[in-house]
């Protein structure tokens, strides 16, 4: 499994977890941990394409 895939994960679980403890409050947090893991996961295979293109 890739890096981006495990800080991926690690991030969205996170995120969930911190999400129902101070809802309000810690939503400014939480979403961004999220997104941002879910963007780490989606475009994981990204930078491998990129570079076989520039070849």
């Amino acid at each position: 499994m890739k890096s981006q895939v495990k800080w991926g994960a690690g991030m969205i679980i996170l995120g969930v977890i911190i999400s129902p403890i101070a809802f309000p409050f810690l939503l400014f947090y939480a979403v961004p941990l999220v997104c941002i893991g879910a963007a780490l996961i989606v475009f994981r295979s990204r930078e491998d394409r990129i570079e076989q293109a520039e070849e």
